[in-house]
């Protein structure tokens, strides 16, 4: 083995994760989204999610504005629109979603749109933020989900969704076929 000292690099050896679209809305009306790939579960009831996003990120600025968002789990058909939503900042280009090539659609139960295109979709509530150096943790009670229906089977993903994730940097890579391990569930 050999010693990874650079930060960026530490925290890549827990890559590739799952790429979303955090989708927020400003107490105006304006739309905005980033990619994101520190995501994770914190709760099961209720259901309770976080993920990573710097406080100097336009869609963190909406994200405050309105404590709610969309969180869009994408597939690898959708690489380069997920990757120019990553690239590209709100502040410079307005409607930056709509001109990396997503659909939005309203949601159900918050005013923050879903990108039509995405292969499952939590809304979310923010219930509390964690401030780090550079990044902040937030954290979001989820409270309606769906999913494309052909691609979500006795409580997982089928092998047909191919979820994108994200290596490092401009790598990316998808998921493949299941594979199993003997006894449990």
């Amino acid at each position: 083995m050999i010693t990874v000292q650079n930060y960026r690099e530490v925290l890549r050896l827990l890559h590739p994760r799952p790429v979303v679209i955090v989708v927020t809305i400003s107490s105006s009306g304006l739309v905005n989204g980033c990619t994101v790939s520190w995501i994770t579960p914190v709760n099961i009831d209720p259901p309770t999610i976080a993920f990573s996003l710097s406080p100097k990120r336009y869609t963190y600025k909406l994200l405050r504005e309105s404590n709610e968002a969309t969180i869009n789990i994408v597939g690898i058909e959708d690489l380069e629109k997920a990757h120019y939503v990553g690239t590209v900042s709100g502040r410079d280009v307005a409607d930056k979603l709509v001109k990396a090539g997503f659909t939005l659609t309203s949601s159900v139960k918050v005013k923050p749109p879903t990108i039509k295109e995405a292969l499952g979709v939590l809304e979310c509530r923010v219930v509390g933020e964690i401030e780090f150096t550079d990044h902040n943790l937030i954290i979001c009670e989820v409270i309606h989900a769906r999913v494309r229906e052909e691609l979500f089977a006795d409580g997982t993903w089928t092998e047909e969704a191919r979820i994108l994730l994200h290596v490092g940097g401009n790598k990316y890579t998808s998921t493949s076929k299941h594979v199993r391990a003997e006894g449990g569930d």
